[in-house]
C-alpha cells in the first residue's frame, strides 16, 4: 500500500515510515535487539514468549471506542497477520497475537488506513485513556465525560512530556460510579457540577502490579476548562520525581510513597502554576444527537425462548435517552475471531447506530439499539455463539494472557478462567442470586488480570510439591471497587492450579449458604474472617505423588511438564546485578551487626538487625521478579512464596515471613541465634544463586526438580542416555535472517545450565555457516551438524 495514497497527516505518514526502516536496520544488523525494543514498545509493539520473532500488536482505542469501519479493519488485521483473534484488553484496546516482525510495518499502514494507531499503547508513556463504557448513555451520569476523556487522549498522545517517562502512566475517567476503576490509576477523574460549571473530582497515584496502591485524594474539583493543564501537572511532577533508575520502583505511586500526598499536590500545583498562559487546545462538547438507525422488521421469533428472556434480562440496559439499550456481548478470555467481529460490525450497521465499546471486563457493547431489536440482535449472536447471558458477574470472569504469550506469565490464567467458567456454568446455570461475584485471575503477581480487585481473586505462582515443581495460585479473597473508593483483596491461601475450580466451589457455596440478606462478598468476607475461608480450603494445599497424578503437575492448556524455564525478562533489566550485589552486601552489614548486638546479650536488637539481614537478602533475589517493596514484611511474604516455595533456596526457609513478625523485644536469646545462623545461610544461598545466574549469563534463576535430577544421575549411573535426554531444548530458526538467528540462539542458549545441549534448525548457506562460527568464538561446543532436506540441523553445547 502506497502511504501517499493514504490521505494521512504527514506525522503519522513519517511514523509509519520510520517504523518500517528500523525493522530493515535490525534485520541488517545496525540496531540492537535492547535499542529497538524500546523503539517498538512505543509503536504498542511487544516480543512475546515464543521464539522467531513473534509479535503482540495493540491497538490503542480511546476510550475503547470504534466503528463498524474500524472492526472490519481490525477483523481483516487478524486474519492477514494473527491467528485470526481480536482479543479485547482490560484497557479497552483490541490486541493480536503471533504477528510476524516482518509484517508489522504494513500491518501498522493497514490500520492507518482505518484511523487506527497502536502508537504509545506499550511502553514507559500515558497508556490508553479509558472510561466508562456507557458515558453518554449512562442514566446514572453527571454529565457525558467522553468530550474531556477524548480530548486527554488527543492532547497526550505523541505529546513530547510523554515520550520517555519514568514508567508507565494511565488515566481513566468516570461520570457515574464505579464503572471507570478511578481508585487504581495514576490519575483518576469522575465528572461533579458545582454551581452550574462542570468540572472533575481527581485522585491520584493509584496502581495494581505486585505492590497495589489506592489513588489518594487531590481535588474534589479541577473545572473542565483546566483539566488538560491539571492532567500536564500531574505528568510534569511524575517525569521530574518518578524513580529512572530502578524500574520496579518507577510507578508515579512511589512519589507519592516518597513524598505523601501534601507534599506531591503542592509539587503539582507549582507545576499548575507554570503552565499559566499556555495555550490549551479547546474541549469540543457537541450537541447531544442520536444516530441514524435504519429500518428494520423486528422479529418474534424468540419471544417465548428461555435463552432468549434470560439474555435480555441480563445482556441488555437502558439508556438515558428514552427507548434506546446498550446490548452487551461476552467475550469468553476477551476473544473474538475475525469472522465474528464481521458479523458483529454487520449487526451494528442493521439494527444500532453503527457504533461499539469495548468494555474494562473485555466485553463489547452496542449502545443505540431499540428494544424492538433485541430479537434481531439476538439471533444474529446466537448464528455465531455469541449469545450467552451474563456480563459483568460470576459467569463473566476476567484474566490476563498469561503464561501463553507473555514473557513474565507464570502459569496459564487464560486456561484457568476457561475451566471456571465451564464449571460455573454447568453448577450454576440461571442463577442469578450470584451475579454481584467477581472472579479475576493474573498469570503472575503483577495483576494484569486485576485479581486485587476482584471478590475471588488467582494470583499465579509456583511450588515444589513431593519435590516436583508445581503450577499454583495465591487465592486472594474480598476486594472490590467503586468510583470514590475500593479495597484490595487478602491474601488467604495457596493451592496447585487444579485445585483452584473446587476451592472457587466451596467459596462460592459457603457464600451462597450462609451470608445475610443484602449482604455482599467483601461483608461475608469481613464477617467471617480470613481464616475461616483459611480452614474451608486447607486440605486443598496439596498434592498427591507424580506417579499416582501425572496431571496435577501440568499446568492447564498444557501438555508440557511445568517450568519456569522459559520465562523472560519486561521491558528492561538494566541494572538488576548492581541491585542484587548491593542488597546482599548491605544484608552481610546488618548480619555483622547482629552477631555484634548478641554477643552484648542486646537480644532485642540482635533481632531486629538479623530481621533486617534477612530481608535484604530476600529483597535482593526478589529483583529477579521485577519486586522491590517498601514493606519489610511483604518482602518476606513475596520471598517465601516465588523463591523459598519454588526450590530457589534451601526448604529450611520455610515460615521465615512468620519468624519475621515476632516480636524482638519478647524474643529469647535461642530464638537470636536461630535467626543469625539462618540469616547467615539465606546469605550465602542467594549469592550462590545469584553466582549461578552470572555464569548462566541469565537474568532469571532456573529451577530444577529434585524427582527429575533423581532421575537423570539414575539413568547417568546406568550409562543409560537417550536422545530425548541429550538434547534439553530445540529452536527453529528456518526463515530466520542473521543476525536474528545468532541472537535468537544466543538467548536460548542463556536459558540452559552449563553441560545441556541445545538443538538448532538454521536455512542452508549463510546461517549454517555463520551461526557455528559465531556461537564457537562465544566458547560453546559444537556437538553435531546434520544436513536435512535442505536445512540444518546442529546441535551446541553449553559450556
Amino acid at each position: 500500500m502506497d502511504l501517499k495514497s493514504l490521505n494521512l497527516p504527514p506525522e503519522i505518514v513519517q511514523e509509519l515510515e520510520d517504523f518500517a526502516a528500523e525493522v530493515e536496520r535490525l534485520e541488517r544488523g545496525d540496531v540492537g535487539e535492547e535499542d529497538f525494543k524500546r523503539f517498538r514498545l512505543q509503536h504498542g509493539i511487544y516480543g512475546q514468549r515464543q521464539t522467531g520473532h513473534v509479535q503482540m500488536v495493540r491497538t490503542k482505542l480511546p476510550l475503547g471506542r470504534y466503528t463498524t469501519d474500524q472492526l472490519r479493519g481490525l477483523a481483516d488485521f487478524a486474519d492477514k497477520y494473527s491467528n485470526k483473534i481480536l482479543h479485547v484488553t482490560t484497557r479497552q484496546d483490541i490486541q493480536f497475537h503471533f504477528v510476524a516482525l516482518e509484517d508489522v510495518p504494513q500491518g501498522l499502514q493497514d490500520l492507518a488506513a482505518h484511523g487506527i494507531t497502536t502508537r504509545e499503547a506499550c511502553g514507559n508513556t500515558v497508556r490508553n485513556v479509558t472510561a466508562c463504557h456507557k458515558a453518554g448513555t449512562c442514566k446514572e451520569e453527571t454529565f457525558d465525560v467522553v468530550p474531556y476523556a477524548r480530548a486527554v487522549s488527543r492532547y497526550l498522545l505523541r505529546h513530547p512530556l510523554t515520550q520517555n517517562l519514568p514508567r508507565k502512566f494511565k488515566i481513566s475517567v468516570g461520570g457515574c460510579n464505579g464503572c471507570s476503576l478511578a481508585p487504581i490509576h495514576d490519575i483518576g477523574l469522575n465528572g461533579v457540577i458545582r454551581d452550574g460549571r462542570r468540572g472533575f473530582r481527581m485522585i491520584i497515584g493509584g496502581g495494581l502490579g505486585s505492590s497495589p496502591r489506592l489513588a489518594q485524594h487531590f481535588s474534589d474539583f479541577v473545572p473542565a476548562e483546566d483539566l488538560l493543564r491539571a492532567c500536564e501537572a500531574v505528568i510534569r511532577v511524575f517525569d521530574q520525581h518518578g524513580n529512572k533508575q530502578n524500574r520496579n520502583k518507577a510507578r508515579f505511586k512511589y512519589v507519592l510513597d516518597k513524598y505523601g500526598i501534601d507534599k506531591t499536590k503542592k509539587l503539582v500545583e507549582e507545576e499548575f502554576a507554570k503552565l499559566e498562559g499556555k495555550t490549551f487546545p479547546e474541549i469540543d462538547v457537541p450537541d447531544e444527537a442520536i444516530p441514524n438507525i435504519p429500518g428494520f422488521t423486528p422479529t418474534q421469533e424468540f419471544d417465548s425462548d428461555p435463552d432468549f428472556q434470560n439474555w435480555a434480562a441480563r445482556n441488555t440496559f437502558p439508556q438515558r435517552q428514552e427507548g434506546f439499550y446498550n446490548v452487551h456481548i461476552k467475550l469468553q478470555l476477551g476473544d473474538l475471531t475475525s469472522d465474528h467481529a464481521r458479523a458483529i460490525a454487520k449487526m451494528t450497521d442493521d439494527f444500532a447506530g453503527g457504533r461499539l465499546v469495548n468494555t474494562v471486563h473485555q466485553n463489547i457493547m452496542i449502545p443505540w439499539v431499540k428494544k424492538e431489536a433485541f430479537g434481531n440482535i439476538f439471533g444474529e449472536l446466537k448464528k455465531i455463539g455469541q449469545h450467552k447471558a451474563g456480563t459483568e458477574e460470576l459467569k463473566d470472569m476476567t484474566c490476563c494472557p498469561g503464561s501463553e504469550t507473555c514473557n513474565l506469565g507464570i502459569t496459564h490464567s487464560r486456561g484457568l478462567i476457561n475451566q471456571l467458567t465451564e464449571d460455573i456454568e454447568n453448577l450454576y446455570t440461571g442463577s442469578t442470586d450470584l451475579d454481584s461475584l467477581s472472579i479475576k485471575a493474573s498469570g503472575c503477581p503483577n495483576s494484569c488480570g486485576q485479581h486485587h480487585i476482584a471478590d475471588i481473586g488467582f494470583s499465579g505462582s509456583a511450588k515444589k510439591v513431593n519435590g516436583v515443581l508445581a503450577p499454583h495460585y495465591e487465592m486472594m479473597l474480598g476486594g472490590y471497587v467503586t468510583e470514590t473508593g475500593a479495597r484490595f483483596s487478602q491474601h488467604v491461601v495457596k493451592i496447585p492450579a487444579k485445585n483452584v475450580p473446587l476451592a472457587t466451589r466451596r467459596t462460592v457455596d459457603a457464600y451462597k449458604k450462609d451470608r445475610k440478606d443484602g449482604e455482599t462478598f467483601p461483608q461475608f468476607f469481613d464477617r467471617v474472617g480470613k481464616d475461616y475461608f483459611a480452614e474451608l480450603l486447607e486440605d486443598l494445599k496439596d498434592l498427591p505423588s507424580i506417579t499416582e497424578s501425572p496431571q496435577s503437575y501440568v499446568d492447564y492448556h498444557s501438555t508440557d511438564k511445568f517450568t519456569l524455564d522459559d520465562r523472560g525478562q519486561g521491558e528492561c533489566a538494566g541494572g538488576v546485578s548492581d541491585m542484587i550485589t548491593d542488597q546482599l552486601s548491605e544484608a552481610e552489614r546488618a548480619l555483622f551487626q547482629s552477631t555484634r548486638a548478641f554477643e552484648k546479650q542486646l537480644i532485642a536488637d540482635s533481632v531486629r538487625q538479623a530481621n533486617r539481614s534477612l530481608a535484604l537478602a530476600a529483597k535482593a533475589l526478589l529483583v529477579t521478579e521485577g519486586m522491590d517493596f517498601e514493606d519489610n514484611l511483604e518482602t518476606m511474604k513475596k520471598f517465601e512464596s516465588l523463591i523459598v516455595e519454588t526450590g530457589i533456596v534451601s526448604e529450611t526457609h520455610a515460615g521465615v515471613a512468620e519468624r519475621f513478625q515476632k516480636d524482638p523485644e519478647t524474643a529469647e536469646p535461642e530464638f537470636a541465634q536461630g535467626l543469625i545462623d539462618e540469616s547467615k545461610t539465606l546469605i550465602g544461598e542467594c549469592r550462590k544463586a545469584y553466582d549461578k545466574m552470572q555464569s548462566e549469563k541469565s537474568l532469571r534463576i532456573r529451577v530444577t526438580d529434585e524427582v527429575a535430577e533423581q532421575a537423570k544421575a539414575s539413568a547417568a549411573g546406568n550409562g543409560n542416555t537417550t536422545t530425548a535426554e541429550a538434547v534439553h531444548a530445540q529452536i527453529d530458526l528456518k526463515g530466520v535472517k542473521g543476525p536474528q538467528n545468532y541472537v535468537k540462539t544466543k538467548l536460548k542458549l542463556e536459558s540452559l545450565s552449563p553441560g545441556q545441549k541445545l538443538e538448532v534448525v538454521l536455512d542452508d548457506g549463510e546461517p549454517a555457516e555463520n551461526v557455528p562460527r559465531s556461537v564457537q568464538n562465544d566458547g560453546h561446543k559444537l556437538v553435531s551438524h546434520v544436513r536435512d532436506n535442505g536445512h540444518h540441523i546442529i546441535v551446541f553445547e553449553k559450556v
